[in-house]
């Protein structure tokens, strides 16, 4: 005891460990919290469908954290930094603790805000949008959250404080009490781990999981990285139950068409549908519908812009931003542009442009094959961020859309007349969610606006028809409508941080959107496609019907017009950006949450009764499944972006 007692007096672990405790303390602190809001009852799900944890299942939840906060980092941080003098011992705890508290909280804020942990990559891609354009609400935290994230580092840096004056003036007393608080800690970890409870949602150690996710890649890993990408993409297709680009009954049937795509900006099927609606007030989608493609469960392949539109020219899954990947290198990315430009056609983008240094979309697009992009005007003076562009007045924004409207029908012109095929894209800008009120349409239903801005595109597609028929090219061209993704905030107030449709579950208003393809003199009456669809389905349905076979070896998604090969695919829906992600095969949505929580449904609305057993066997395999399937896209994007496949 004499030996033990001698070394706590030299070694001061209660005084060196002071600022981990409070680290510690705030981790159990914050867990509790998120668990008040909701994962309580998360957790108690994965066992019963009462929703209810007794005392000991509730304990339970905190036995990793508990164990790790409380047992094996102190021993291993005593044990490490023996060999240091006990103020720099002091030091180095107390830098880790004030970065573990600061992403922790951080972590915990944006849970809190969208349903997922995010990474440092997501922060700074927040940041860096908060600072130079319009998405202010992605990093919008309400001042409470940001005292409670200055007040724990504070607490730790007090902590730190009070822990060198108890070095330098000798206080044994707080050694012992430091001593004393680590060894309840560990009590508590015996009483959490007594109790025989399976793993639940919330089992898992709060800092671990907040860590992780801000600093590692969790899904990407050495060995999938090592592999090639004809061996990624052989992969792909055999748990996703594609093959390879088939011939179909419309192959070629469009030879040398033009292609147009109109791309709504966050255009929520549920506000434009034109495989389900009546479409009373929308003349011109009506009159293209009669000889296309209709897809009826058509979903984006993720909710962001730069996203969506890398996957509908690629017919790749998005797993990181490509334009910032990109850089300045001469990187030339597969797809039905890039295979368009190499035989012959004029390329073409109109719409709004990121080019702040974490979305250059401009580089992006140029990789993808557009030898022409063209922008709308930005007033720098009354639009300096560009917020007025996604959130002022929508006569402003409207503006913007008909400068690119009116080039891109110029172009039109010139292309038709001097006798060359033609692949353009026209992204409007003016149905930016959350949606704003347009020609005085007055609801308190989104989707009602949402429609009312549809309307006012309609007219814009209009305007493309009529030219396309003044210039005799209506019937050789392909018209895509679609969107880039779904509504995903819903109407604020007035400087109120900006909610999200969707908080930690897939959701339809979020992922599903229109999709309708104009094939004249191919198709005679509406194709109706049932089976679920995506964005990487667009561009192989366009080069089979082109006849095109140069090219796609890298192809992910599959041609609408061989039914067949959809029906029995794995369709991936990844939102992991909100918190969720999933997939839908035969018959079924799954979904996997940011606590690894499965849900099962028919159709892509989820609630409590739709919840797997944590443990279970099937559970076990969505998880499984998902994450091969993070780190396979995350390898193979590794590989078309650093241009190794050509």
């Amino acid at each position: 005891m004499r030996r033990v007692a001698e070394w706590l007096h030299q070694n001061k672990p209660g005084i060196v460990l002071l600022p981990w405790l409070a680290l510690g303390i705030s981790a159990l602190a914050l867990k509790y919290s998120l668990l008040l809001g909701g994962g309580f009852h998360e957790s108690a799900i994965c066992l019963r469908s009462s929703g209810i944890l007794n005392h000991w299942e509730t304990l339970s939840l905190f036995r990793a954290d508990l164990l790790y906060c409380g047992i094996v980092v102190p021993l291993l941080w005593v044990f490490l930094t023996r060999p240091l003098p006990l103020f720099w011992r002091i030091a180095s705890v107390t830098l880790v603790s004030v970065v573990a508290a600061a992403i922790l909280n951080l972590e915990a804020a944006v849970y809190q805000a969208t349903g997922a942990f995010t990474s440092l990559q997501m922060m700074w891609i927040a940041i860096s949008w908060a600072i130079h354009s319009h998405d202010r609400s992605i990093i919008a935290l309400p001042l409470r959250v940001e005292f409670e994230i200055a007040a724990w580092i504070l607490c730790v840096a007090l902590f730190a404080l009070l822990a060198l004056i108890a070095l330098r003036k000798e206080i044994r007393w707080l050694n012992y009490a430091g001593i004393a608080a680590f060894a309840v800690a560990a009590a508590a970890t015996v009483a959490a781990y007594t109790p025989q409870v399976p793993a639940m949602a919330w089992t898992p150690p709060l800092l671990g999981r907040a860590l992780s996710s801000a600093v590692f890649e969790s899904d990407a890993s050495v060995r999938t990285l090592s592999r090639s990408a004809s061996e990624l993409l052989r992969e792909y297709r055999r748990t996703s139950h594609v093959p390879p680009p088939q011939t179909s009954a419309f192959t070629a049937k469009a030879k040398d068409y033009n292609i147009l795509f109109f791309v709504m900006e966050s255009m929520s099927a549920q506000a434009f549908d034109p495989a389900q609606d009546s479409l009373p007030d929308m003349p011109n989608a009506r009159r293209l519908r009669e000889n296309s493609f209709l897809g009826e469960r058509h979903y984006t392949s993720f909710p962001l812009t730069d996203y969506a539109t890398f996957s509908i020219f690629t017919s790749l899954y998005p797993r990181c931003n490509a334009g910032v990947v990109i850089g300045d290198r001469d990187v030339r990315l597969p797809g039905i542009i890039r295979s368009l430009r190499n035989a012959g056609y004029a390329t073409g983008f109109y719409g709004y442009v990121w080019k702040i240094p974490s979305q250059r979309d401009d580089r992006m697009l140029k990789s993808i094959g557009f030898e022409t992009i063209v922008e709308p005007s930005i007033d720098p003076e009354r639009d300096r961020e560009g917020l007025s562009t996604f959130y002022g007045p929508i006569d402003y924004v409207a503006a913007h859309d008909l400068q690119s409207l009116e080039s891109l029908r110029r172009d039109i012109r010139q292309w038709t007349r001097a006798r060359r095929p033609f692949a353009a894209a026209y992204f409007p800008e003016i149905g930016h969610d959350p949606y704003r009120e347009f020609n005085g349409h007055v609801s308190k239903l989104a989707m009602e606006r949402g429609h009312a801005l549809a309307v006012r595109q309609d007219e814009w597609l209009g305007e493309l028809i009529d030219e396309l028929q003044q210039d005799g090219a209506l019937d050789h061209t392909i018209i895509v409508i679609t969107g880039d993704h779904g509504m995903r905030y819903l109407p604020n107030l007035p400087g109120q941080p900006v909610q999200l449709q969707a908080h930690g579950k897939l959701d339809d208003v979020v992922m599903r959107v229109p999709l309708l393809i104009y094939v004249p003199k191919v198709l005679e009456h509406p194709v109706r496609i049932e089976e679920p669809t995506s964005h990487i389905d667009i561009a192989p349905t366009l080069l089979d019907l082109e006849g095109i076979t140069a090219g796609r070896n890298l192809e992910q998604g599959a041609s609408l017009a061989n039914p067949a090969n959809l029906a029995g695919r794995r369709l991936f829906l990844p939102m992991d950006i909100f918190g969720a992600t999933g997939f839908f095969y035969l018959g079924n949505y799954y979904m996997r949450n940011s606590s690894d929580t499965i849900f099962k449904n028919s159709t892509l609305r989820f609630d409590d009764g739709d919840v797997l057993p944590f443990a279970g066997t099937e559970a076990e395999e969505v998880r499984t499944l998902l994450a091969g399937q993070a780190a396979l896209q995350r390898a193979l994007l590794s590989h078309v972006l650093e241009d190794r496949v050509r």
